[in-house]
């Protein structure tokens, strides 16, 4: 029997996450952590409110036996307080590799990002785990996830006792999604930068939940890019989800979009640091985790982008 420990545990990802592993016999007790309580409720299911930060998560994991710990909590929507930002995710990460290792985990599975690699127009046609982590630093969120990236990757050097799993996943999308990126694409008008046209990923959710249970199953160790077969453009995008693209020059655009953010205007929920994102190509590789994870997606990026507007 295997004791799972997850962070993050009552965000969408993870509530589809245990409804999964509470049907599995080789699974005893799941012990979630969070700061808001979550919906679903499960036998095997135990809920403990707490910050990722604090000391609690370490005595949780000793108490209950952890063997395998699954940490999805990091900060999805990007805020304005960056300090506090990094702080949970850097310091957060940092927090719960420590008290995994006091309490004697054995398998540790984590989720960084493929915008941990940054958009960068001299980016290669397909990113491999290998590539260096060029998070563009005016986008906090992409930027601490290659920061947080590389904290977990010193870690695992350093702690070979315990397998640790690192995720890249791209975009995930799916029936279920309600994140800024998803608000933004169901807007009646969207902007773009002009000129710019790169090929975008998404994962399926139910293909990022299969990721990870692959991950658990076979005690994974090492860092896997997940993403669907193929690409969708920008331009594509917009015609799928069947929004209009207003196309404006990045000189007049990334000092509007920064403005916005900074006066808090409704509905602006990122900074002119994303425009970077959809602007330069971050397409990564799933070679490996096709032949090193036995990952393969269902659902290529197309396919997840039409799922994700039939459910909407």
């Amino acid at each position: 029997m295997t004791n799972i420990f997850i962070t993050g545990s009552s965000g969408y990802l993870g509530e589809q996450l245990i409804r999964r592993l509470v049907e599995r016999d080789d699974v005893g007790c799941i012990v979630g952590i969070d700061r808001r309580p979550p919906e679903i409720r499960r036998e095997k299911f135990i809920f403990h409110r707490a910050d990722i930060r604090d000391q609690k998560a370490g005595k949780l994991m000793a108490d209950y036996a952890i063997d395998t710990v699954v940490h999805l909590a990091f900060v999805v929507q990007p805020i304005r307080n960056r300090q506090q930002m990094h702080d949970i995710d850097y310091n957060g990460t940092r927090n719960v590799l420590h008290a995994a290792a006091a309490a004697g985990v054995n398998h540790f599975v984590a989720t960084s990002s493929t915008l941990a690699y940054g958009a960068h127009p001299d980016n290669p046609e397909r990113l491999t785990e290998d590539h260096p982590l060029r998070g563009n630093k005016r986008f906090p969120y992409g930027y601490y996830k290659a920061e947080t990236d590389r904290l977990m990757q010193d870690f695992a050097a350093r702690h070979e006792e315990m397998k640790i799993a690192i995720l890249r996943p791209c975009t995930v999308f799916g029936p279920d999604v309600d994140n800024y990126i998803s608000r933004m694409l169901f807007l009646p008008v969207t902007v773009g930068v002009a000129g710019a046209n790169p090929p975008v990923q998404f994962i399926h959710q139910s293909d990022f939940v299969d990721a990870c249970l692959t991950a658990i199953s076979k005690k994974a160790a090492g860092i896997f890019n997940l993403a669907g077969d193929g690409t969708v453009n920008v331009y594509d995008i917009a015609q799928i989800m069947n929004t209009r693209l207003i196309k404006v020059p990045p000189k007049v655009l990334y000092p509007a979009l920064e403005l916005l953010w900074r006066l808090h205007v409704p509905g602006i929920e990122v900074n002119a640091g994303y425009l970077d994102y959809i602007r330069y190509p971050f397409v990564a590789s799933n070679r490996k985790a096709k032949d090193q994870l036995g990952f393969y997606p269902k659902y290529d990026s197309r396919q997840t982008l039409a799922a994700t507007r039939k459910g909407r």
